[in-house]
């Protein structure tokens, strides 16, 4: 959805996505869809498609004028050992020890690193490599993503594809990232790729082992392993290797260095708001209102509607779903809004209007998502 435009009207449903073939391992040899399967529990221990048109925007938000959140192509294979692709993106902000401490390109557990390096010693010379391979990299930021989660029953999964690229998926909505998560440059969010439409990507909402293959899918690759806590990977089949997360696996700090959550769903736009002037932001916002009280906080209420679907086995929850995600990402447009006008520093103006560009883009995701679900 590009934020630049304002939309004229309703979403029109786009044509049905291909049947999902995401199955539950089964000794009885059914192939039924998983949909109904319950991923929520939380970890903390353990043709090519054209854009739909737009759903009317939230009121008193006008075009952010910073060009098109478009997602780029599917990254560059990622040769084993290899270094972030791509190129670098300008940050909006610079929050990334936002939390505390300095991150670290991916972190890694010492018990791991040490069966990595255990492995890595005993591959043939011609074969060695001198640092993880794309596989064990997959792993490491699976374990990473699944560190620190604060958000109830978040979690998240990763995937290599057979020619190196490095997937990831988490069960909240579409293009949701915790605001101090960071992604490495190589690493594609899949339910934020807007060359598939928003309400195929709907579809997925809340099952990021579906998410994962149908991206596989669409873009024609093989998935060679997926990675994530026993849990979260228990009786599902993609047809490619599991690479099970276990507690040893986890860092002490899931900090990551890379890209923040607008530069992951929008780099473009993410690049021109880095790049204007301090006097130029309050430019990128509509007036103030005249009563100048703050929105009430409702983030946790709507935060524990967008996380009930998730304890749900209904095979429609994922609508529910991602009716409370707009909901919550409603919510805090209005609260970034606010800090923006009320912002007494530039580059708190700066990250606050970052913030307002990612909840409008993720209501907006979530409106068009859930246009092919209402009958």
């Amino acid at each position: 959805m590009p934020l630049n435009q304002t939309p004229l009207g309703p979403a029109a449903p786009a044509a049905q996505p291909v049947a999902p073939v995401y199955q539950q391992a089964d000794t009885t040899g059914s192939t039924a869809p998983a949909a109904a399967t319950n991923h929520s529990t939380p970890v903390t221990s353990a043709p090519t498609p054209t854009a739909p048109p737009a759903p009317a925007a939230p009121t008193g938000a006008p075009p952010m004028p910073l060009g098109n959140p478009s997602t780029p192509a599917p990254a560059a294979p990622v040769s084993p050992g290899a270094g972030p692709v791509g190129p670098a993106v300008a940050p909006a902000s610079t929050n990334q020890g936002a939390a505390g401490g300095a991150a670290a390109p991916v972190p890694i557990s010492a018990a791991r690193a040490e069966r990595d390096a255990i492995a890595n010693a005993a591959t043939a010379g011609a074969l060695r490599h001198k640092g993880p391979t794309a596989r064990q990299h997959a792993r490491h930021i699976a374990a990473a993503l699944n560190v620190d989660i604060t958000d109830p029953s978040l979690f998240w999964i990763t995937a290599i594809t057979s020619d190196g690229q490095i997937l990831t998926a988490n069960n909240y909505g579409l293009a949701y990232i915790p605001e101090h998560v960071h992604l490495p440059e190589q690493v594609r969010m899949v339910t934020a790729d807007e060359t598939i439409p928003a309400q195929t990507r709907g579809t997925w909402a809340t099952y990021p082992l579906l998410a994962v293959q149908e991206w596989a899918r669409h873009h024609d690759v093989t998935l060679q392993a997926v990675a994530g806590t026993e849990e979260n990977l228990k009786g599902f089949d993609l047809g490619a290797a599991r690479d099970i997360i276990t507690a040893e696996d986890m860092p002490p700090s899931g900090k990551m260095q890379g890209r923040n959550r607008l530069e992951v769903i929008a780099p473009e736009v993410a690049t021109k708001l880095a790049g204007i002037s301090a006097s130029g932001l309050t430019e990128l916002l509509p007036p103030a209102p005249a009563d100048n009280t703050p929105p009430a906080d409702n983030r946790i209420n709507l935060l524990l509607e967008v996380c009930k679907p998730l304890l749900s086995a209904n095979p429609d929850r994922a609508g529910a779903h991602l009716k409370a995600m707009v909901a919550y990402a409603d919510h805090l447009q209005d609260v970034a809004l606010f800090r923006a006008h009320t912002a007494q520093d530039a580059e708190l103006q700066r990250a606050a209007i970052a913030e307002w560009i990612y909840w409008q883009h993720i209501s907006v995701l979530s409106t068009d998502a859930l246009a092919a679900m209402v009958s």
